[in-house]
């Protein structure tokens, strides 16, 4: 009986073994990440959604002259397209990813590939609504009947003092610069890290 023979099947078995669950181990931690970006995006919408209706129903709840209402539900209204841009686009890329089941290399780089573009959509589109978010409060705290409706027209008509125009523009500038900050900074702590475990694994399939 030629024992080496047999010895080097049961070493070249062994290894193949080896490599076997390696890769599904591979395969099985890309999912992983690829299941948290999902929920995470699900929860983004439905959280999105009722932001929106709590903004729409606010009105009711606040007694506001009517030319403040008016233009208060402008710029909701702007800022609700804006929002149903990124929920169009998230809900699109949730339904292209529902069932990835070929598990290779191709398919971690697409998923990869629509996530950051997906995510380009997103911060563009939750740092552009954002930006008009200061104008809709300040139109509900001036806009208020208990406010004087004069002072809120010459805020509109910027029929205000020069030093109090300079105010308001650094007041919004800087308010605009920490929105940004905080976007960049939350897509990345939700969706940055995801992207980066995906790509280790990529890197993983590839070797």
């Amino acid at each position: 009986m030629d024992f080496e023979n047999i010895k080097r099947k049961m070493d070249a078995q062994n290894m193949d073994e080896g490599r076997i669950p390696k890769t599904v181990k591979e395969i099985e931690t890309s999912k992983m990440p690829i299941q948290r970006v999902r929920q995470s995006m699900r929860n983004e919408m439905m959280t999105q959604l009722v932001i929106i209706v709590l903004f729409f129903a606010a009105p009711y709840y606040i007694e506001m002259h009517q030319l403040a209402q008016s233009i208060y539900y402008i710029l909701m209204f702007v800022v609700c397209l804006i929002t149903l841009t990124y929920v169009a686009k998230m809900t699109w890329f949730l339904n292209k990813t529902t069932s990835i089941n070929n598990n290779s290399t191709a398919t971690v780089m697409d998923f990869i590939y629509d996530l950051k573009l997906t995510l380009e959509v997103y911060k563009t589109a939750i740092i552009s609504g954002s930006l008009l978010l200061p104008l809709t409060l300040l139109t509900v705290y001036f806009g208020r009947l208990k406010m004087d409706e004069e002072l809120f027209t010459n805020l509109i008509l910027l029929d205000v003092p020069i030093t109090t125009l300079l105010l308001y523009i650094f007041g919004y500038l800087a308010i605009a610069i920490l929105i940004y900050l905080m976007t960049v900074s939350w897509s990345n702590k939700l969706y940055g890290v995801h992207i980066k475990n995906l790509e280790l694994t990529l890197d993983s399939l590839k070797a």
